[in-house]
């Protein structure tokens, strides 16, 4: 009697492979995963162009330019509204203004005072004598020393023949204070037609 011999299925189980040479080696816990560098943009150059910074330089120029311009202009005007609304004070401090005001018809007081006189005839045992009352008067706001008085004896033509000075009744005068002077002159020339009263400079 036949015995049957066993045949192997063919397309029985696949057997597991066992070649560890065929294998990936199982990653390490230790090694850690890796990584991938990304290059950073390269940052774009925010300089201007050449031609953009001419014009730049050009453009803050030109308001350098006419800003000093506009403050020059500006003191200018400021200088000449102060020089035409205060030319007594500017002529006080700066005294050779005085000759450019009165080259433009402006009188200007140096002095800060103002004088009012009279004079009269007198026979005095029969001397024939100028008698002169005076004010004085103190047109600015703040005290100030009076200075000594000038009478000068004029002929017809306007020439001096004498003068002399005299000293005021007070020797300071407050803000629009007045002050009194007199003086008197004896046997006057006999060609004297005018008299001129005015403060003495500095060198009379």
């Amino acid at each position: 009697m036949p015995i049957p011999i066993p045949v192997e299925d063919p397309l029985g189980p696949a057997m597991p492979v066992t070649d560890r040479t065929r294998m990936l080696p199982a990653p390490s816990a230790l090694q850690p995963p890796p990584r991938f560098e990304i290059p950073q943009p390269q940052p774009m150059s925010t300089m201007p162009p050449p031609g953009a910074v001419a014009s730049s330089n050009r453009q803050r120029a030109r308001s350098r330019s006419m800003m000093m311009m506009m403050v020059g202009g500006a003191t200018f005007v400021g200088a000449l509204l102060l020089f035409f609304s205060l030319p007594g004070e500017i002529a006080r401090i700066w005294p050779a203004s005085a000759s450019v005001y009165s080259a433009l018809g402006i009188e200007v007081n140096i002095s800060g005072f103002k004088i009012i006189a009279s004079h009269s005839q007198e026979l005095n045992n029969s001397v024939p004598v100028i008698v002169i009352n005076g004010q004085i008067i103190n047109e600015t706001d703040r005290e100030l020393d009076v200075p000594k008085v000038r009478l000068a004896v004029r002929d017809q033509g306007g020439k001096e023949i004498y003068h002399w000075t005299v000293l005021a009744d007070q020797s300071r005068l407050g803000p629009r204070e007045k002050g009194t002077f007199k003086a008197r002159l004896e046997s006057p020339p006999a060609d004297a037609a005018d008299l001129e009263v005015r403060f003495a400079k500095v060198d009379e």
